[in-house]
This record gives structure tokens, sequence and C-alpha cells, in this order.
């Protein structure tokens, strides 16, 4: 299981590497908003977190998170379920 740290990280990096933004730019408590991601977008962060973690996501699985810290905590939850 990974801990929340860990998913958080994840989500982090994945999102800066979709953006091409040094991950440390991407704080957990901003808002999906503010990364001003869009639909496909989503889909390359899911695709980078199932590669990286070896697990089937759908971006709909994120559909209430409203910031990064929201992501990595659906995130958590789901590997912890699997």
């Amino acid at each position: 299981m990974t801990s929340l740290d860990s998913a958080t990280s994840v989500v982090q990096s994945a999102i800066a590497e979709v953006l091409s933004v040094p991950s440390d730019q991407v704080k957990p408590s901003a808002t999906i908003a503010d990364h001003q991601l869009d639909s496909l977008e989503w889909v390359e962060i899911a695709v980078i977190i199932e590669e990286r973690l070896g697990i089937q996501l759908e971006p709909a699985d994120f559909a209430g998170a409203k910031t990064v810290a929201d992501v990595a905590g659906i995130l958590h939850s789901a590997l912890a379920t699997r």
C-alpha cells in the first residue's frame, strides 16, 4: 500500500510532467483550476500514474477532486482497496 505522502508525490510529479514545470511548483493545496488542466491533460496524468503504480485509473475517478491533495487522497484510497 502507498502512503498518502507517496500518493501526493506521485500526483505532483505527474502533473508537473504534463505541465512541464518543476514538481515543487505543484502544491498539494493548489486547486485544479490553478493549474488550468484540461480533460486531455487529465488523461495524460492518469496514464503516468498508472504506469508508475501499475494500476488502472479512469479520469472520472477524480471527478470530485478540487485540489491536488484531493487527487492524492482519492488515489491513496483507490490503492488501499486494491
